[in-house]
């Protein structure tokens, strides 16, 4: 755990901007998965689809932040740096 507060302490001013946008991105894919369920009113078999959606977007945005997490850590390497 020291080693990653210690490695995301040296972060990139572009990587820190790529970090805020993915989680501006993940909270914006939630909120309309929340939204939508509000939106589609009573579960019938109308607006099944309208639900299968909003679990998607409550789902995805784990999955986006985990490949977005391991993509910078990636990027960010020092050891690659040379």
């Amino acid at each position: 755990m020291r080693r990653f507060l210690h490695s995301f302490k040296k972060i990139s001013p572009g990587a820190l901007a790529a970090v805020r946008i993915i989680l501006l991105m993940c909270c914006g894919m939630a909120f309309a998965g929340f939204a939508l369920c509000l939106a589609a009113g009573e579960p019938c078999a109308a607006n099944y689809g309208q639900y299968r959606l909003a679990e998607a977007l409550a789902d995805t945005p784990a999955g986006v932040l985990l490949l977005a997490g391991i993509g910078l850590m990636i990027v960010e390497d020092p050891a690659a740096k040379g």
